[in-house]
C-alpha cells in the first residue's frame, strides 16, 4: 500500500487533527488580541475585549465545524472494506457509521460550547474535543489491542482536560483530578491486562485472541488478562459497579464537557 492509499484511508481522522491545529492557532492569536484589550478596565476598552473574545469563539467555531463537515465527506468516501497498518484498523460501512456519529457528537458539543459564555480559551478547549474525537475514530475501527490502548489513552488524556478546564470553578478541578486518578488507574489494569494477553497468547489482534479462546483452553493467566482488560475498559465507560468516579465528573465538569464525557465513550465501546 503506497502512503497516498493510505492517507486516503485515513483522510477522516488526519482532517480532524488538522482542523483541531487551526483551531488551536486561531484560538491562540486572536485569543492574544482579545486579551491585550482587556487589560484596561475602563468601560469601551473592556466592550472591545468582550466583542474580541466573542468574534474569536465564533471563528473558533465556524473552523470548527468547517472540519467536521469535511471529516464526514471523507468518511463517506472511504471504501467499503479495507484495512490500515497490518490490520490495526479496519475500514467496514458499521465502523464509517459510527465514525460519523461520533462526528455528529462533536457537533452537539460544539453547540453547547457556543452558548457557553463562561468557557474561557475556545479554541485551545475545541482543540482539545477535537483530538478527542480522534481518538473515538480510533477505538471506532481497531482490530487490535495497542491501538484501542492508543485510542483509549489519546481520548482520555482529552477528557481529562476538558473536565479540569473551567479554572475558575472549584468543581471543576475537583471533577478533573478525580476523572485522571480514577482514569489512570484503569488505564494501568488495561495495560498489565493486556501484557497479560500478549504474553498467553503470542498475539495482540482480536481475531487471532477470539480464535485462540474458542479452540484452546483457557490458561489461567489469559483469563486474568482478560478480566483485568476488561475492567480497565469498564472504568473507561462507567459500567456498573466501576461508575463511582462518574457523578463527581459530570457534576463539576464544565456542561459541553460533561456532555462529552457522558455520550462519547459509550458510542466508540
Amino acid at each position: 500500500m503506497s502512503y497516498l492509499e493510505l492517507l486516503k484511508l485515513a483522510s477522516p481522522e488526519a482532517i480532524v487533527v488538522i482542523t483541531a491545529l487551526a483551531v488551536l492557532t486561531i484560538g491562540l492569536t486572536t485569543g492574544r488580541e482579545a486579551a491585550s484589550a482587556t487589560v484596561s478596565t475602563a468601560g469601551p476598552t473592556r466592550n472591545a475585549g468582550s466583542s474580541s473574545s466573542t468574534r474569536s469563539a465564533a471563528l473558533c467555531s465556524f473552523v470548527a465545524a468547517l472540519g467536521l463537515v469535511i471529516a464526514i465527506g471523507a468518511v463517506l468516501m472511504l471504501p467499503r472494506n479495507a484495512t490500515l497498518f497490518g490490520g490495526m484498523l479496519v475500514i467496514t460501512p458499521l465502523t464509517s457509521l459510527f465514525k460519523i456519529i461520533c462526528i455528529a457528537l462533536v457537533f452537539f458539543t460544539l453547540l453547547l460550547t457556543t452558548s457557553e459564555k463562561s468557557l474561557l480559551h475556545p479554541g485551545e478547549y475545541l482543540a482539545i474535543v477535537l483530538l478527542a474525537t480522534v481518538g473515538l475514530m480510533l477505538l471506532v475501527g481497531s482490530e487490535e489491542l495497542l491501538m484501542i490502548f492508543i485510542g483509549l489513552e489519546l481520548l482520555g488524556l482529552s477528557l481529562y482536560v476538558m473536565a479540569a478546564f473551567d479554572k475558575n470553578d472549584i468543581r471543576s478541578a475537583e471533577a478533573g483530578l478525580k476523572y485522571f486518578l480514577f482514569g489512570s488507574t484503569s488505564s494501568a489494569f488495561t495495560l498489565f491486562g493486556i501484557s497479560l494477553i500478549y504474553g498467553m497468547s503470542g498475539t495482540t489482534s482480536l481475531a487471532a485472541i477470539s480464535a485462540k479462546l474458542a479452540t484452546a483452553s483457557v490458561q489461567p493467566l489469559l483469563a486474568v488478562g482478560v478480566v483485568m482488560t476488561l475492567v480497565g475498559f469498564s472504568f473507561k465507560i462507567a459500567a456498573a459497579p466501576f461508575h463511582l468516579w462518574a457523578p463527581d465528573a459530570y457534576q463539576g465538569a464544565p456542561v459541553p464537557s460533561a456532555a462529552f464525557i457522558a455520550s462519547g465513550s459509550k458510542v466508540a465501546s
